[in-house]
């Protein structure tokens, strides 16, 4: 229910609320430009180009053989589609269309998008659902789409899915770095898995952003559309443009900011009221009169995690800056509406179902809907547990410490805006937020067939150096020790593997000084802690190649064997020399063994941490390393 909202394009270090709260304010002057220009809310069917259009044809008039039931593309598109699907389906294939292919003598071998021979499903925002089964599409690619992929110098084939994108293990990846196109393929060749991946793994920041694996191909997510376009020109950002609204949010403001003499930190100005009194006021200071300083009243410093959330690294958000650029952004979304008496007709009242949110009456029920949330529920949705680390279980289902409202401004359904309010110093404030839709449920991901996973014993060395490994790291907090596990090979992974703020090293050994200041950096984040499982839990390989290991901690890390071939192709000098993975992959095992792991959020999916490990003169050691998003 709540997310981090939109950020505008022009303010590309820092992601703001009313980017989304904007493009949701500019519904609301539908009766000021009414005669000026028909009025649409997300995209429109007649704006794809007619290639996209024979793709939505062919796959609803496939619907429509299927069930018998007649529905026509466009309304289709415009109407059942929800405003996430759409922006997936466009982002996609738009990336797709502008990536050209040639061959190894740069002959022309057409765009991507002429790869896909039809679409099975689109996948936007799912709540609850795992990254790699959102923002993304689903079709089946052209005979022959395969090996056009590995003549073509634009992609390689990457090291094959093992834990994300199950039963699609074959991986195509674009190069030139992030944002890149993923094909996932499965093993007949022609059903594929095809995404955006905006955003990349860094070691150690990206091992506990719990909101890293939804955002990584979620175009609205961050400056995701400002990757995009910097990459892929063209793409209009229709969703934040409504009418082609883009508010300037400095000179007049800033101006009148300061000779106000803004004070901050002042409580609700309406007091101790109950939560619906609250949530009307707080409206009616933003939207009625335009008054942000009185607004800020109700929002709480909690809620600048939502600013924070969908960066690169949270930790290097500039959290004092952030009251401002609220202020300016709710300023600027309360200028673009037209003049209102009243929240009557300018906020209307959404429903969310959900088992566990129980309606609260109250008088505002058309402008606004109320939600008791239980904890455990609050917790999922809370930015600021999308970023603190902790075992999502051990929260309770409570009702008492959290409220919601849900509502959409005046012409703005396709935005739905969804509030989280908890009591601070006997005051209800809003500490997280989400705009837009929050479930696409139009449809269905298409089952892959699954692998059958081989199981094998592990050798008990092995599993104590694991756990050694572990234990020395992340609960002793030895990190000479725990650097001590790592093979000099590792040490070239560094530079894979590093933040795009990090600086490059300049020897393999500066490379070893680096990575184990990572170590103590993840290893002091994490805090103090008596249990491995109270920090992170074991992630599975899913591959027909790979074979799970069983032994006495699998719930708490997995350990697995590797084909002695793909061990060698994700070495950390094998992947900067760029080899290519063969498709016929000899299935020799007993040189090196895998181990997998993901950190516990309190809300979200932590992107995983793979390790290889060999045996280097009878001791184990760790010789390459990487960070999986979805």
């Amino acid at each position: 229910m709540i997310r981090q909202t939109r950020q505008l394009s022009y303010l590309r270090w820092l992601t703001v609320i009313a980017s989304g709260l904007l493009a949701i304010a500019s519904g609301g002057i539908e009766g000021a430009l009414a005669q000026e220009a028909p009025l649409r809310f997300g995209g429109a069917y007649a704006d794809l180009d007619s290639r996209r259009q024979q793709l939505v044809d062919n796959w609803v008039a496939r619907f429509v053989a299927t069930t018998g039931r007649k529905i026509e593309p466009q309304p289709f598109y415009d109407e059942t589609l929800t405003l996430s699907a759409k922006t997936t389906f466009e982002a996609v294939t738009h990336a797709l269309m502008t990536t050209q292919l040639t061959d190894g003598s740069g002959g022309n071998l057409g765009d991507a998008l002429a790869l896909v021979e039809e679409v099975d499903a689109i996948r936007g925002e799912i709540a609850g659902a795992a990254g790699d089964r959102q923002f993304r599409m689903y079709g089946r690619l052209e005979p022959g789409a395969l090996a056009m992929l590995a003549r073509s110098r634009e992609f390689r084939r990457g090291v094959d899915n093992a834990i994300y994108h199950k039963g699609y293990p074959t991986n195509y990846r674009a190069q030139g770095g992030v944002p890149s196109i993923q094909f996932s393929i499965a093993l007949d060749g022609r059903r594929a898995d095809i995404d955006v991946d905006y955003r990349s793994a860094s070691f150690p920041v990206g091992l506990f952003n719990g909101h890293l694996t939804s955002s990584n191909s979620d175009v609205r997510a961050g400056n995701n559309f400002d990757r995009h376009v910097n990459r892929w020109t063209g793409f209009q950002n229709w969703w934040n443009n409504i009418f082609g609204v883009r508010q300037n949010p400095t000179a007049e403001i800033d101006a009148e900011f300061d000779k106000s003499g803004i004070r901050l930190g002042d409580p609700p100005r309406v007091g101790k009221k109950e939560i619906d009194e609250m949530v009307r006021d707080f409206l009616s200071a933003w939207l009625i009169e335009g008054d942000v300083v009185a607004a800020m009243g109700y929002i709480s410093e909690r809620s600048y995690d939502c600013l924070a959330q969908d960066r690169d690294n949270p930790a290097d958000f500039d959290r004092g800056v952030a009251p401002f650029q609220l202020m300016i952004n709710l300023k600027s979304a309360h200028d673009s509406l037209a003049p209102r008496s009243s929240l009557e007709g300018l906020t209307v009242g959404t429903r969310y179902v959900a088992p566990a949110l129980r309606v609260v009456r109250q008088p505002h029920h058309a402008q606004f809907v109320i939600y008791a949330v239980p904890d455990d529920v609050a917790a999922s949705f809370d930015c600021e547990s999308r970023l603190t680390l902790g075992d999502p279980k051990s929260v309770r289902r409570a009702y008492g410490n959290y409220f919601g409202a849900s509502f959409y401004i005046d012409g703005g359904q396709s935005y739905p805006v969804a509030l989280l309010w908890a009591r601070e110093d006997g005051y209800w404030k809003i500490v997280s937020w989400k705009v837009g839709s929050g479930d696409d449920a139009t449809s269905t991901a298409p089952a892959a067939p699954a692998p059958k996973i081989v199981r094998v014993n592990a050798d008990p060395t092995y599993v104590q150096s694991a756990r050694g490994f572990l234990e020395t790291w992340l609960i002793r907090k030895d990190y000479d020790a725990a650097f001590a596990y790592l093979s000099p090979q590792s040490y070239g992974c560094y530079d894979l593997e590093r933040g795009p703020q990090a600086p490059a090293s300049t020897s393999p050994e500066d490379a070893g000084r680096k990575l184990r200041a990572g170590l103590e950096a993840l290893g002091e984040a994490l805090g103090p802690s008596r249990r491995l499982d109270a920090i992170m839990t074991a992630v599975e390989p899913s591959h027909p190649a790979i074979r799970v290991m069983n032994h006495q901690y699998a719930r708490v890390f997995s350990l697995s064997s590797l084909p002695n071939a793909l061990a060698d192709a994700v070495e950390c000098d094998a992947r900067a020399r760029g080899i290519t993975i063969s498709d016929q992959l000899p299935l020799e095992y007993g040189n090196a063994y895998g181990m997998t792991v993901r950190f516990l959020t309190r809300s979200g999916e932590a992107p995983i941490l793979r390790l290889m490990w060999r045996r280097d003169t009878g001791d184990w050691r760790i010789t390459s390393y990487g960070i999986e998003l979805p």
